[in-house]
């Protein structure tokens, strides 16, 4: 399938960079929170988009609003596509939520890194450090 916005080859109907993408949590108002809390996914072990987004935007806090990789500015509006887990949080959910296992990047550095995991160094050499840390290999 291709991308309606670019061609480029996709799994759905938009690539990584013109996919939809939800705001962080803080920027909705209060009903809709509420709502989303009530669906959560605690039963079933995961945190819910909610959680997630507030933990985004408490590493958005602390750290420059700059990519790792190169130094890009990333704006002033944090953005989930900036947030790459190294360790993906589908294979260690254990460490989903462990700010190490973020880093931040630009919307095309993020998409490189989606599609060849083993890109960049910087993020190769954290990933090495975060399984020996968490004896994970």
């Amino acid at each position: 399938m291709n991308c309606k916005v670019c061609g480029a080859k996709s799994e759905s109907e938009y690539c990584f960079r013109h996919k939809p993408r939800k705001p962080l949590a803080g920027t909705t108002t209060q009903p809709a929170i509420r709502r989303r809390t009530l669906r959560s996914n605690k039963s079933k072990g995961k945190p819910s988009p909610n959680e997630d987004h507030l933990f985004f935007k408490q590493i958005w806090n602390k750290r420059p609003h700059r990519s790792e990789i190169s130094g890009t500015y990333l704006g002033k509006e944090a953005s989930s596509a900036f947030f790459h887990h190294i360790l993906p949080k589908n294979k260690y959910p254990k460490i989903r939520m462990d700010e190490e296992n973020i880093i931040l990047l630009t919307l095309d550095e993020h998409a490189d890194v989606e599609s060849d995991m083993y890109k960049y160094d910087i993020i190769n050499q954290r990933r090495t450090k975060l399984l020996k840390k968490h004896e994970l290999y």
